[in-house]
């Protein structure tokens, strides 16, 4: 039974006519019946690369790349994509294992910031105003509605997932939203999980809260196995934010999951080492739903949520865990979550169906007021000696570093949304990605090796594919819409031509005929046969046109949503930006390090402005004639 059941709605509330399974279908119930992941024809990945060279280099250095992939593809390619088909005809995803160790686990820099991915709430633009006393209220109701999807999940009544065209979608990623953890290990992570659906059988139910700099667990559900109702929850929030606070400041023993991969492997080692309740103790947290962080950050307004929500008190944040939900002192809801795991699309059809839900509701609790006698939650107590004590200051150092070179905008244009996109025959996203073009050469004179994300989950446990927005069309509309003696009807002519581009380029590469998931493919076939790199990957431009998670825009919407997203730049000179797009407005979440001399979260957003403005005048010219 759902959490939500005895709300008592007149009709079919939204959230469940977006989401939850009315003809019997479940949740996973196709996902071993589809097709494997494809490996694309060699010269084929080889002909769009060079596509996607192209606006970055000279003429020169393409010409000399041309040369570089004729031989690779006539040598060393032909042998590496005939070692990939055999791997592939033995897998239906070839590519799964080696995208999670090679993209995710491998790496040794801190997981937060820069590859936790967030989402500042949006109901604190709507029905929940910022409030110090209403702070408890909305944590209580935040919780429920987690535990909502936590219950639909588990029996599996959340919809079956589709493309436009019928397609079924992979749910897997699903499997890891809750009970997750990511494990740190010398030289390589592993992933840990508990989660179970119900049909086939138990998992942990409780959920770790941190407030304060100390650890609690929540058993949020009554003796018949039915979640709390929200006035409970809140007198459990009210015990953990007044015991915290009674007690002072905690040790703050999370901040060692912000530190990098190596250090924390072997604290967590030590830690383990010193006593049975330790190890105990990191299985409760690592094993739990998920984490609820209490905080005592104030932001004044949503944008700085949006950098609380990215970064934050690392000294109460467990970056490990697949799912952590956000309260602060004055009542703004984020998450973050480690990519590692499962893409952003989990927790943005998570995060939409609780916005959702609480909208229903009309932001507060319309269910029985009563508050029935419950355990309250207990702390967590690590046994701590002088080597963990000094790692903690040590991993704060380290934390405080990334997260305060971090520079977030979150930026609305109100002149018009998707609504006017659409009504001039375009697609808002291929049009959102001209607009990110336009502003990054109006800024910085050249054209940005953009990535922005493609799912390919129409196939055997899918994750994504890479779309290169910045093609040869791209490139030429902005540099039209910025010469002064171009005509409406060329730049017109321009945008349609590259949104037309894109949105071919996309198609292509959700069925993963993009390019590099196909070239990493081939590096590590290579690397793991112990070859010598092949030159291909060794010319410059490989990386100048983005290669190895070299671009200079990094991408990613949370569509037509009012949810808002965010993530790091990519690269130190980079932007990281998220959208999204209402019928009236488009909203960007974006970021950029303060140590770059090159790059401005504010002049970026400002560029956004006045390009999305010379698109409408395009559009919307007397002359125009779609």
């Amino acid at each position: 039974m759902s959490a939500s059941t005895g709300v008592g709605w007149k009709k079919r509330p939204q959230h469940e006519v977006f989401y939850v399974s009315t003809n019997n279908e479940r949740t996973f119930q196709y996902d071993k019946d589809l097709p494997p992941l494809p490996v694309p024809p060699l010269q084929d990945t080889l002909d769009r690369y060079l596509m996607w060279v192209r606006p970055h280099v000279s003429k020169e250095e393409y010409e000399n790349t041309q040369g570089i992939v004729k031989k690779f593809a006539n040598g060393v390619g032909k042998d590496l994509h005939e070692r990939l088909l055999g791997i592939a005809s033995k897998k239906k995803n070839w590519l799964e294992d080696w995208w999670l160790h090679y993209a995710y686990l491998t790496v040794r820099d801190p997981i937060l910031p820069t590859m936790n991915t967030t989402g500042p709430m949006p109901l604190n633009l709507s029905l929940w105003q910022p409030s110090y006393e209403k702070a408890s209220k909305y944590a209580a109701l935040y919780i429920w509605a987690i535990v909502d999807f936590f219950v639909l999940l588990r029996e599996e009544r959340l919809m079956p997932q589709k493309a436009k065209d019928g397609s079924r979608f992979s749910m897997e990623q699903f499997r890891r939203l809750f009970n997750c953890s990511r494990i740190p290990g010398q030289g390589a992570d592993s992933l840990y999980t508990r989660w179970r659906t119900k049909s086939e059988g138990d998992c942990p139910h409780h959920l770790i809260v941190l407030c304060n700099g100390h650890i609690w667990t929540m058993n949020p559900w009554d003796s018949e196995g039915k979640v709390m109702n929200p006035p409970e929850l809140e007198q459990q929030c009210n015990y953990i934010r007044e015991r915290s606070e009674a007690m002072g400041a905690g040790p703050g023993l999370p901040v060692l999951t912000c530190d990098t991969r190596e250090n924390w492997s072997i604290n967590r080692d030590w830690l383990k080492s010193l006593s049975l309740n330790n190890s105990q103790n990191l299985e409760h947290v690592e094993s739990a739903m998920f984490v609820f962080v209490m905080d005592n950050t104030s932001p004044a307004d949503f944008q700085q949520l949006c950098w609380e929500a990215l970064c934050g008190d690392t000294t109460n944040r467990w970056a490990d865990k697949s799912l952590t939900a956000i309260m602060t002192r004055n009542g703004f809801g984020a998450t973050n979550n480690d990519h590692t795991p499962y893409d952003a699309m989990a927790t943005v059809v998570m995060a939409h169906y609780q916005h959702l839900l609480l909208e229903d509701m009309g932001g507060c609790w319309r269910g029985n007021p009563e508050v029935r006698e419950f355990p309250m939650p207990s702390l967590v107590n690590f046994d701590l000696d002088s080597k963990i004590l000094a790692a903690i200051p040590s991993a704060k150092e380290t934390s405080l570093a990334l997260t305060k070179n971090i520079d977030v905008r979150y930026h609305t244009y109100s002149a018009y949304g998707k609504d006017f996109i659409k009504s001039n025959k375009l697609h808002p996203d291929a049009f959102v990605q001209m607009s990110m073009q336009l502003a990054y050469i109006r800024l910085h004179g050249k054209p940005a090796p953009t990535y922005e994300t493609a799912t390919t989950r129409q196939f055997y446990n899918g994750r994504t594919e890479t779309m290169r927005s910045c093609t040869d069309e791209a490139v030429e509309f902005a540099r039209c819409v910025l010469n002064p003696t171009a005509s409406t009807s060329e730049k017109r002519t321009k945008l349609v031509s590259a949104v037309n581009r894109h949105n071919e380029l996309m198609n292509h590469c959700q069925k993963n005929e993009g390019i590099d998931r196909h070239l990493f493919g081939l590096y590590i076939v290579a690397l793991e046969a112990g070859m010598e790199t092949p030159e291909l990957f060794l010319d410059p431009a490989y990386v100048k046109s983005g290669g190895g998670g070299n671009f200079v825009l990094s991408s990613s919407t949370t569509g037509y949503t009012p949810l808002v997203g965010g993530v790091a730049a990519m690269v130190q000179d980079g932007y990281g930006c998220f959208y999204n797009m209402l019928p009236d407005k488009l909203n960007f979440f974006v970021s950029t390090y303060h140590s770059s001399s090159e790059t401005s979260s504010q002049g970026f957003c400002d560029a956004l402005a006045s390009s999305l403005q010379d698109m409408h005048n395009v559009l919307t010219a007397p002359t125009a004639s779609l």
